[in-house]
Parts: C-alpha cells; sequence; structure tokens
C-alpha cells in the first residue's frame, strides 16, 4: 500500500541508514540453508529491523530466484551491492512466495558478488527461517502489445514472470512492464492514465524499432484533471499523434523488481 513515497525511496532512506557488517555467509545455489534472526543478528537502526547477510557471486545476464521463508515472522528479502562501506539496495520482495513468505527473481547486472540480505518485515521481530538460491532459465521473449482504445480501461498485473527491461546501462535494476498498442489519426489527442495501489507507477509512450521500444514522452506522477482527485503517485500522459499510426504504450514501475496490480485508461 503507498504511503507517499516511493517503495524505492523508502529503501534507499533504510539503506542510509544501515550498520553494514561484513557478508560471511556464503548463498550457494541449489542449496536450502536455515537461519535464525535473534537480537544479536545485523541491525538497521532505523526502527530496530534485524537481518542476516549472505554474499552471492553472479554473472551479467544470469537469473536468479531466492526465497525465505519462515513460521516465525513475515520475511523481506533483498540485493545489492557495497558501496562506500553502505548498502545499496537494487532489489527487494515482501511476499512474492504467497502468504507472508518472499521470493525474489533477479537479473544479475553485471559480474561480481551482491549481498543478500535475509531480514523482518516487522520491527523487532525475530525467529527461524529457510533460505534458498537457485538459477532460473532465461525469460521467454515478450509478449505481443495488448490493443487498448481510446475510451477503455484495462487491469493489469505485474509480477516476477513479467517481461522486464533494464532502465539504463549503468546496472540499474529490471522494471518489469506491460505492453500495449494504440491507434491513433494524425491530429488526434489522446490522455493515458495509469494507476496503481501496489507501486509507484512509471508511463512511457514511444514506437518499437528494430533496437526495441523508443521512448518518446514519460510521466512517473502526472497532474489531475479539474475536479479530479490528486494523482499522487500515479501517472498520466496527454499525447497528440503527429500522423496516422500506433503508438506503444509501457506501462511499467518507477522502482526496479517491483510488482503489483494496475489499471491503465485511455481518454
Amino acid at each position: 500500500m503507498k504511503t507517499g513515497i516511493s517503495t524505492f525511496a523508502v529503501a534507499a532512506t533504510l539503506a542510509s541508514f544501515a550498520t553494514v557488517a561484513p557478508a560471511q555467509t556464503p548463498l550457494p545455489l541449489g542449496e536450502s540453508q536455515s537461519g535464525r534472526i535473534s537480537t544479536e543478528s545485523e541491525l538497521l537502526t532505523e526502527n530496530i529491523y534485524y537481518l542476516d547477510s549472505y554474499i552471492i557471486t553472479g554473472e551479467a545476464g544470469e537469473r536468479i530466484e531466492i526465497t525465505m521463508q519462515s513460521e516465525d515472522f513475515d520475511t523481506l528479502l533483498e540485493i545489492g551491492r557495497i558501496e562506500d562501506d553502505r548498502f545499496v539496495e537494487l532489489g527487494r520482495d515482501d511476499d512474492g512466495a504467497g502468504e507472508l513468505d518472499s521470493r525474489l527473481v533477479y537479473t544479475f547486472p553485471q559480474n561480481g558478488n551482491y549481498i543478500v540480505r535475509a531480514r523482518t518485515f516487522g520491527a523487532g521481530d525475530t525467529g527461524t527461517y529457510l533460505i534458498e538460491a537457485n538459477r532460473l532459465p532465461p525469460p521467454p521473449p515478450p509478449p505481443p502489445p495488448t490493443a487498448i482504445r481510446r475510451g477503455q480501461t484495462v487491469d493489469g498485473e505485474l509480477s516476477a514472470e513479467s517481461p522486464a527491461y533494464a532502465p539504463d546501462d549503468f546496472g540499474g535494476a529490471m522494471r518489469h512492464y506491460g505492453l500495449y498498442s494504440l491507434r491513433g489519426e494524425a491530429g488526434q489527442t489522446v490522455t493515458v492514465t495509469m494507476r496503481s495501489d501496489d507501486f509507484d507507477s512509471f508511463l512511457e509512450v514511444g514506437g518499437m524499432t528494430p533496437l526495441g521500444f523508443a521512448v518518446q514522452d514519460s510521466n512517473d506522477d502526472g497532474q489531475s484533471g479539474e475536479g479530479e482527485e490528486a494523482l499522487g503517485l500515479n501517472s498520466r500522459l496527454t499525447v497528440t499523434f503527429q500522423q496516422a499510426g500506433t503508438m506503444m504504450i509501457r506501462a511499467t514501475t518507477l522502482g526496479g523488481n517491483t510488482t503489483g496490480a494496475y489499471s491503465l485508461t485511455v481518454e
């Protein structure tokens, strides 16, 4: 549920208060291991969150799945790297494994060692857990875009299995997305709105090229219309077709490795 700032911003804030201890425990692929979080575990000083740190080695483009299960507390998984003696989060998951367990799917942006933090969602919680990491096959090719027309609202959901892209070439966390196609006539103006209660939405429009999706315009937090409630962390774009044809709409997230339900409306 939203609280007025993005999940990515919350993560960055928490990370800034973290006391980072060297990760001594390897997390090998294909092996389940047990752990126990106690008041002697590593500590996020902001709100007193306890955690265990693991180290995992990845190669650029390699895709992994990490699961964490516990009967004692609500789990939370994070993956990142140490920069300037601080943990920089690149991805997280809370309830991806169902109930209160976590499942984090991550694609390594570059070769190297990464830190996995197995932690509690609730402040001050402790208890035992199981953690396991496995290699996943490359994702299937993205499905063709879904056609949408003016005056229509469609519901979608981004999951760990949704297609994803890297927002930059500097190791940014992968963003899951839904792709839509909208036909229009020259001079026609449309307004596209993306809403979600699960994540900070990010909306892009453009076209397909031999190199992939080419962004022409984008929006993070759109402006509300007259007499309409403020959009908050929802997105809105108003665009005009320069010529008759098809425009592509990419409905995605501001933070990487984020999932949840959303709606897309064209007016």
